[in-house]
């Protein structure tokens, strides 16, 4: 997702370059590994976020219950917006 992001590149090359140290070796080699380290975590993270939703939102296609609130609360959330857009100053 960021790999087309030239502001994730940007911060990688402003951030990383102080958590090397020159005497452990290549310092592009140790920004990379960094890089590669951050790419896994968020992989990780990012992954089980997916998974937790997706188990989630399929017990609350299950529950007729649950689809019932949602579907209350959703027209809540409309019906505040639509007030809200009424009663605003042109």
């Amino acid at each position: 997702m960021n790999v087309t992001n030239p502001k994730v590149t940007i911060f990688f090359l402003a951030f990383l370059p102080q958590f090397t140290d020159p005497s452990r070796g290549s310092p592009t080699l140790q920004v990379l590994l960094l890089g590669a380290l951050f790419m896994v975590s968020t992989l990780l993270v990012f992954g089980s976020i997916a998974w937790a939703a997706g188990f989630i939102g399929e017990r609350l296609k299950r529950s007729a219950r649950a689809q019932l609130a949602m579907n209350r609360i959703a027209a809540l959330v409309f019906g505040a917006l639509a007030l809200r857009l009424a009663l605003s100053p042109a």
